[in-house]
């Protein structure tokens, strides 16, 4: 077995540190990432299903990678 580096488990431990209570899953934040990027890219604010959105995009490199994809199309069209 792979023993993890120093630099790894601080990153794990790092990661434990921000988890909440609730939390969503890569689903849960997919169905709400269009309305969390609407609002982000209009300044307006978030109720608390899109602070988890927020709260996910932190953690997660996936979704943060199509958030990220979305709100560039959304900027393109303005």
């Amino acid at each position: 077995m792979k023993q993890l580096t120093p630099q790894q488990i601080k990153s794990l431990v790092d990661m434990l540190g921000q988890t909440r209570d609730q939390e969503l899953n890569c689903s849960e934040c997919q169905r709400n990432i269009s309305e969390y990027a609407e609002r982000q890219i209009a300044g307006l604010p978030l109720d608390e299903i899109l602070a988890r959105v927020e709260h996910h995009l932190t953690q997660c490199p996936e979704c943060t990678e199509d958030f990220r994809a979305l709100t560039k199309v959304l900027r393109e069209s303005q």
